[in-house]
């Protein structure tokens, strides 16, 4: 279910996309990330809207819910409620992969915007290490999949239209009926499946490497 994402936008183009103040993390050019790896993901902090590290997964990492959390049920806790309410955050991300397995036969696919890099919506807490290090993680939220997705899974990313990334990004109490109107299920017409080699070559045909790095 959405095991890895790729983000190949350069940093500059994530800061016109979606109006970035500052950047303080972002290697272009990844076209696989996996849970518990660091991902570049965007927060309102101190009136500023801030491209940052994140470890995709939140504490404990082991959780349901740390790495992919169900929108349907954002409010069945109170302590996801209480995340919910001031530290939402987007993912920019450029694609994310599908499998399916019938028989002894395994395909992949890698799944687009039409319209390019996109942002899913997640949320964000920061953990206090034995240490006394905080580190900053994030989980993504999940929602029911269309017709393009369903084949390969029952959910898909929660993909937030331009119109309400900021809403979803300032912080302050919302009601939950304006928090899940946001995550509806985007609309298989506007994605493309992209089917990949074992090796994952076409997936580097469709998005030429950028080396950008800040």
């Amino acid at each position: 279910m959405c095991q890895a994402i790729s983000i190949a936008a350069a940093s500059s183009e994530l800061t016109e996309r979606f109006a970035l103040d500052n950047v303080l993390f972002h290697t272009a050019g990844r076209y696989e990330i996996f849970p518990t790896e660091s991902i570049s993901a965007i927060i309102h902090h101190k009136n500023e809207r801030v491209l940052d590290e994140f470890r995709w997964g939140m504490v404990p990492y082991w959780a349901k819910d740390s790495v992919r959390m169900d929108s349907l049920k954002l409010f069945d806790k109170p302590i996801y409620e209480r995340i919910a309410a001031k530290q939402r955050c987007i993912i920019p991300c450029t694609g994310f992969y599908v499998e399916r397995t019938e028989g002894k036969v395994t395909e992949r696919f890698k799944i687009t915007m039409r319209s390019g890099t996109f942002a899913i919506a997640g949320l964000y807490d920061v953990f206090r290490q034995a240490s006394g290090d905080e580190m900053r993680t994030c989980t993504m939220l999940m929602t029911k999949s269309n017709g393009l997705i369903a084949p390969f899974q029952p959910q898909m990313p929660a993909i937030l239209e331009p119109e309400d990334i900021d809403d979803w990004l300032t912080r302050g109490a919302r009601s939950p009926f304006e928090l899940k109107n946001m995550l509806r299920m985007m609309e298989s017409v506007r994605m493309l499946a992209i089917p990949l080699t074992p090796t994952g070559e076409a997936d580097l045909e469709f998005e030429a490497p950028r080396t950008e790095t800040v």
